[in-house]
């Protein structure tokens, strides 16, 4: 049954700060959310760096369902449902490559890298020539868009553009993005893993969730130095659905290393491109579904399996100039800390699985309300930082936002247009 939106509203408080576990289990919401959510939003495919070559291809997810992306011999990008036009079964079953065609091991049909089908075995004894190959090509991407070779794609052919969705949060990604000539590059490799939890509980974390890492990651990130206070940082949300917190200054790598050295080198330059930017340890999320980790060479998607499990795709993002050491470092950096059996990871897989486990065999539990009321109280704004800034590196404004929008395309029948005036009665210092 298709949950009402009344229904849906009762779940979700922002005003109170209370929502109901059940968004994070019932499997119905979960199917409302493969259509409404990630059925015509932005969701990160791929960086340019991963494809760079035509013929280079990346196989993802768009929500549940499978899709490759390609570049096209004129340097455009394409992507398209992983699923071939006769039974559904899968076109290219490798991770990522070059090729000149995906081909169908079920019944032999083959397309081209832009989706067209090329050839159908017996066309002619079979099908009697009468097939038509035009009609059948595989199912595109109704949109693809990039930001700083950051990659796209949305099956909502009237959906606003990707800027227009990125809203300021375009400010916080240049910020780890522009810092040195040349950009960043993804490195080969995707790390994945499995969790026995919602989707949503890794996508609000990243959204500004930093309360947790005192207690959760005492016996890790604390290592390296002391404990974080609100003073340490701030956090911003955005009317989107997006959300980041942010450091604003933290060393938190051994002295004399190679990445040490390298990011002392470059921190002068990167200021005077940046400013303060240059400096922030932060983790963001990007309504829905992409977030990443400015400051420790990582970004990641979270690609459901169910109402209680999702896969994390993990990738180390480096400065595309910087010499081979360092990249070296930052990917056994980013591998130590936030790998599936990362010194921080490990932390946040065991809270969401425990969770999970909690709601997927419990009662009395789904029927509590989860508080999310810290960081309540009107946005102190700043002169430089945009967003719906406060100024503790602790609060859940971007949790809000962030099921402030979900419950808007979870009740609305198509995409839930915002205007600038709603943008920025909500970014509004003392609202």
């Amino acid at each position: 049954m298709v949950p009402s939106s009344d229904y849906l509203k009762s779940l979700v408080d922002i005003e109170a700060g209370r929502i109901s576990p059940e968004i994070f289990i019932d499997e119905d919401i979960y199917r409302l959310e493969l259509d409404r959510v990630f059925g015509r939003n932005w969701l990160f495919l791929a960086h340019d760096s991963m494809i760079p070559k035509p013929g280079d291809f990346f196989s993802t997810y768009m929500g549940g369902d499978p899709v490759v992306v390609a570049r096209q011999p004129d340097g455009s990008v394409r992507a398209f449902l992983n699923a071939c036009r006769h039974r559904g079964m899968r076109v290219c079953r490798a991770e990522s490559g070059n090729t000149k065609s995906f081909f169908c091991t079920y019944h032999g049909w083959a397309y081209d890298t832009a989706g067209n089908l090329i050839n159908v075995p017996n066309l002619s004894d079979a099908y009697k020539d009468r097939l038509s190959l035009k009609d059948n090509g595989l199912i595109p991407v109704a949109r693809i868009e990039s930001y700083k070779g950051l990659i796209f794609g949305n099956f909502d052919a009237t959906a606003p553009s990707l800027e227009e969705h990125l809203g300021d949060l375009k400010y916080y990604i240049d910020g780890w993005v522009d810092q040195v000539e040349g950009g960043i590059e993804v490195l080969p490799g995707v790390v994945r893993w499995t969790i026995n939890a919602n989707w949503k509980l890794a996508a609000e974390q990243f959204a500004g969730d930093t309360y947790h890492a005192p207690t959760s990651h005492a016996s890790s990130l604390l290592s390296f130095g002391p404990a974080f206070e609100g003073k340490d940082g701030a956090h911003v949300a955005f009317r989107e659905g997006h959300g980041e917190s942010f450091l604003f200054k933290r060393h938190t790598r051994f002295s004399e290393d190679p990445l040490s050295v390298y990011n002392d080198a470059k921190l002068e330059a990167a200021r005077d491109r940046v400013g303060d930017r240059a400096e922030f340890v932060a983790n963001f999320t990007a309504f829905p579904a992409f977030s990443g980790l400015p400051g420790s060479s990582n970004i990641r998607v979270w690609h459901p399996k169910g109402p209680n499990k999702f896969e994390i795709w993990s990738f180390t993002v480096v400065d595309k100039n910087a010499p081979p050491e360092a990249k070296k470092a930052m990917q056994v950096s980013a591998s130590f800390t936030e790998g599936p059996a990362g010194v921080v990871e490990t932390d946040d897989g065991e809270n969401w699985g425990l969770i999970g486990a909690i709601l997927e065999q419990g009662h009395q539990a789904r029927k509590m309300r989860w508080n999310y009321q810290m960081g309540d109280y009107p946005a102190t704004g700043h002169e430089e930082f945009p967003g719906a800034y406060r100024d503790s590196f602790f609060g859940e404004a971007g949790h809000r936002a962030f099921y402030r929008r979900w419950l808007e395309f979870m009740t609305s029948e198509e995409w839930p247009v915002l205007t600038q005036e709603e943008r920025d009665a909500f970014n509004k210092p003392g609202a």
